[in-house]
């Protein structure tokens, strides 16, 4: 447990550190953002003051360790908002988009990689593997104008973006989850491939069992102890990669307020989504593994 805590820790301390760091290496200034190129110096000069920025970065980062320390985000230097109620007010979007898309994924994804097992080597073997890998090779910036533009343009059955009704989920849900689909799909296929050739399956086909009630009482449960793992890591990249899809659909989430924070240089907000991002990965990552271990009683030897 110790040694949990102590990783979290360093992972934290590590995101806190590199982001900083990157987001200083930007070109731009807020300042310059916030008031504009007919500003006069004196009052470039003095927005800087207010703000802090004229001080050196070890003093900034400093006092940006002072307050993580006591618990709080700062306040953003766009909206002048604390960055706290910003997060509370952006984060539960991002967690709803990102369980709609994985349920979307086990939905296609687990069917399928059973349907490819049962045909291994077979034509509907092949064609799901070459639809997966086709689908994977799709990145989300166009996967999710395409997509757009069929169900939303062309056909008018959903809304284009935003989160006005809501169907608004149904897009960049369907854009996140089709990828995860894929990467599902080959995972299961693997693992009930491997149960397949295992003793109690060749006991359960000679004592009578048919094809099917053998995957659905024997297969697929041993094959989904492998699936936890890769669902846990899945979970924790949609969290993170629903930076480009909710940009591209106006999904009001925290990956849409840290590319906004972005734009604008507003430094405390950019640095408290990555980590809020990051924290999230690793507390998905550190649910996964206890997970696994309390359903598989053989994973506890090492703990």
């Amino acid at each position: 447990m110790l040694e949990r805590v102590l990783g979290l820790f360093s992972v934290v301390v590590g995101v806190v550190m590199l982001t900083f760091a990157l987001i200083h290496m930007i070109p731009g200034d807020p300042v310059d953002v916030m008031l504009g190129e007919s500003a006069t110096l004196a009052d470039r000069d003095a927005l800087r003051s207010q703000l802090g920025l004229n001080q050196s970065l070890t003093t900034q980062f400093v006092q940006y360790i002072q307050l993580l320390s006591q618990g709080e985000l700062g306040q953003s230097l766009s909206n002048h908002r604390p960055i706290a109620a910003l997060i509370l007010q952006t984060y539960p979007a991002t967690l709803q988009l990102a369980c709609v898309a994985l349920g979307i994924g086990l939905m296609i994804g687990v069917p399928l990689g059973v349907l490819a097992a049962l045909y291994a080597r077979q034509w509907p073997d092949v064609v799901i593997m070459l639809l997966s890998v086709r689908i994977a090779a799709m990145p989300a910036f166009w996967l999710g104008p395409v997509l757009m533009l069929v169900f939303a343009v062309w056909l008018g059955w959903l809304p284009v973006s935003g989160m006005t009704q809501s169907a608004s989920i149904v897009l960049p849900a369907l854009t996140l989850g089709l990828g995860l689909s894929a990467i599902l799909t080959r995972m299961t296929r693997t693992s009930v491939l491997e149960v397949f050739s295992e003793d109690y399956m060749r006991t359960a086909r000679a004592k009578g069992l048919s094809q099917w009630q053998c995957v659905l009482t024997h297969a697929l449960p041993a094959a989904l102890l492998p699936l936890i793992t890769v669902v846990g890591l899945q979970m924790g990249s949609l969290l993170a990669g629903a930076v480009i899809t909710e940009t591209i659909f106006s999904w009001n989430g925290i990956g849409k307020l840290l590319v906004e924070s972005i734009e604008k240089r507003d430094y405390p907000l950019t640095q408290a989504c990555v980590l809020v991002i990051a924290i999230s990965y690793v507390m998905v990552n550190q649910m996964t593994d206890v997970l696994y271990r309390v359903i598989d009683p053989r994973t506890r030897g090492g703990a």
